[in-house]
């Protein structure tokens, strides 16, 4: 499913899932001028074509001692096994909350969320001995101005993005 294929009913329906992921479908339907069972309906066929991937709880990070967000820019040698010891290690790392492989001078950016620098010490120890890391360059958040969870950004639907 792409983005021409969800009509502006689904684009305000994920709207208010991302708001509200909680909201009961006759709340939803209200919101979007559908009944419940047909926000039931649509909400299965978006999940089954993989445009809700999932539903989550956002937990407040601080209140599990883990205030200290860090952004790796880590360099890897090339290999013929292009998910090597590296992915593998970011799969299995819970601290590792998004890795991303880019182009350009790194071949990954990479967020963690830790509760300490001592923490985050050893996690770069961990990240640095993999054989396949060469490079790590570390700048920590100071603070968070703006976090968007829960996927991609949709525009109002009735109001068009600025080209």
């Amino acid at each position: 499913m792409t983005n021409e294929t969800l009509d502006e009913v689904d684009l305000r329906l994920l709207q208010a899932l991302q708001a509200d992921g909680r909201a009961t479908h006759a709340a939803l339907g209200k919101a979007v001028g559908l009944t419940g069972p047909s926000v039931y309906a649509r909400i299965k066929r978006l999940e089954r074509a993989g445009v809700i991937r999932g539903y989550t709880t956002i937990v407040d990070a601080g209140a599990l001692g883990q205030d200290l967000v860090a952004y790796l820019r880590i360099g890897t040698k090339a290999g013929p096994d292009e998910a090597g010891p590296f992915e593998e290690f970011v799969h299995a790392e819970p601290r590792i909350l998004e890795c991303h492989d880019v182009d350009g001078e790194d071949s990954y950016i990479v967020k963690v969320r830790v509760g300490t620098p001592q923490e985050l010490r050893a996690l770069l120890a961990q990240v640095r001995a993999l054989p396949d890391v060469y490079r790590t360059i570390t700048s920590i958040a100071l603070e968070t101005i703006k976090e968007t969870r829960g996927g991609g950004h949709l525009a109002d639907p009735a109001t068009p993005e600025d080209d």
